[in-house]
């Protein structure tokens, strides 16, 4: 990838807010559902596996980051979703069930929408994702890294822009 291009996006996804990030990981994710669709058409088994393999990382991600003390019944509930689409990505890339690739298009899909429509009222509201005292005391935690500047996990932390954008 152009180094350029792959600058602006890490950019992009850093001066995003949360809800942005979120709903250009739901976004991504059904990209990649579409993709891993072609390649059962295509009978490309490659195309098929890379990208269920893209979804399962979003999924991934997505589950690491529920807070289930805080989100209650709902966490749980999104969570278990998350489980059960992951299951449905298993079997679609390991037995080449489309059916189950489909399931999951389907879930991924109306979720995203359903984020998306949140997020709007949420806005609509007045009210941002963007800053919170959670964020304020993340923030001032990663400042203090005592002085390692270690960049290993760089690939890390770069790797998401392939993801969204």
């Amino acid at each position: 990838m152009n180094p350029y291009l792959k600058q602006y996006r890490q950019t992009q996804i850093e001066t995003a807010p949360k809800e942005e990030i979120l709903l250009m990981l739901y976004d991504g994710a059904v990209r990649f559902l579409h993709k891993a669709k072609e390649g059962f058409a295509e009978k490309n088994i490659e195309k098929q596996h890379n990208n269920i393999t893209k979804v399962q990382n979003i999924i991934t991600e997505f589950e690491s980051t529920l807070d289930m003390e805080a989100g209650g019944e709902f966490a749980k509930n999104l969570f278990n979703l998350y489980e059960f689409m992951s299951t449905q990505l298993l079997i679609a890339n390991v037995k080449k069930d489309e059916k189950a690739l489909d399931i999951v298009i389907k879930h991924m899909t109306s979720l995203r929408d359903t984020w998306r429509e949140a997020i709007k009222n949420f806005k609509s509201s007045g009210q941002s994702l963007g800053s919170n005292e959670i964020d304020k005391y993340q923030s001032s935690n990663d400042d203090s890294d005592n002085g390692d500047d270690n960049d290993d996990d760089e690939d890390e932390d770069n790797s998401i822009g392939d993801y969204i954008l």
